[in-house]
């Protein structure tokens, strides 16, 4: 037999608890936001949540799990395809409780519960963060290759001097003493600038660490911090980028 739940029933009895949270969570987030009893947010907060957390793991299974809460399809699309993937540098907290004034009539006690949207500075703390070690990396490497083509360039002068005194015209050394070495950056692709604007034909985000990319005017663009720049999605793809889950079926 399952174990009753803390305090006061929702309802009359186990199956209309279960309705209620079901119905509350599917207006939730349908809307962003309700208004509800003080009480009844509260224990709509970690039904909806644990919810949320199966949204952001996105498998199969996951889905099934919700779809037995929640039995709206396009709910539960709006929940995989849009709400889970927004949270996924959160790791809690998706939902807040505002109390409000008491109900006319019976004086109950009211409150708002809505998702949490916005960025908090923490998660903004740690995004400048991988940013700043993303473009540390960066001119790591772009060092790297620069010595790496300053020493071949020398490698390959050396061996054509040696070729001409000796009265040897190979093309191939001639050719080896101009060979440059090709960087490490994806085609198409350009590091971010250090006042994080756009380089100038390079108009798409990418974020290294979550392997997705944003077009200009989509809903993630402007909270992304680049990482890289890609001059056209089909760049961004062939570097391994993707849209995001929610933009996927947009652009079929």
């Amino acid at each position: 037999m399952p174990k009753p739940t803390k305090g006061r029933r929702l309802g009359g009895s186990a199956s209309h608890q279960k309705a209620i949270l079901a119905n509350l969570a599917t207006a939730l987030f349908e809307h962003g936001r309700i208004t509800t009893t003080e009480a009844k947010a509260k224990r709509l907060r970690p039904y909806a949540e644990k919810l949320i957390t199966h949204a952001k793991v996105g498998k199969l299974a996951n889905r099934r799990e919700v779809l037995k809460s929640i039995r709206d399809k396009d709910v539960v699309h709006v929940l995989f395809a849009e709400i889970g993937p927004s949270f996924t540098d959160r790791p809690g907290g998706y939902t807040r409780i505002i109390k409000t004034l008491p109900r006319k009539g019976d004086n109950a006690p009211m409150a708002v519960i809505e998702l949490v949207t916005e960025s908090t500075a923490s998660s903004e703390a740690s995004r400048a963060t991988r940013a700043a070690a993303s473009k540390k990396a960066q001119a790591k490497a772009a060092d790297n290759v620069v010595a790496d083509v300053e020493a071949d360039a020398d490698d390959a002068a050396v061996a054509n001097a040696d070729a001409v005194a000796e009265g040897v015209t190979d093309e191939s050394s001639a050719a080896a003493a101009t060979e440059l070495v090709d960087t490490d950056a994806p085609a198409g692709s350009h590091a971010p600038l250090d006042d994080d604007s756009e380089p100038e034909g390079f108009p798409i985000k990418g974020n290294a660490q979550s392997k997705l990319y944003h077009r200009p005017g989509t809903r993630f663009f402007d909270s992304t911090v680049a990482e890289i720049w890609f001059a056209t999605e089909a760049d961004a793809e062939a570097a391994g980028y993707q849209l995001p889950p929610s933009q996927r079926d947009e652009a079929k």
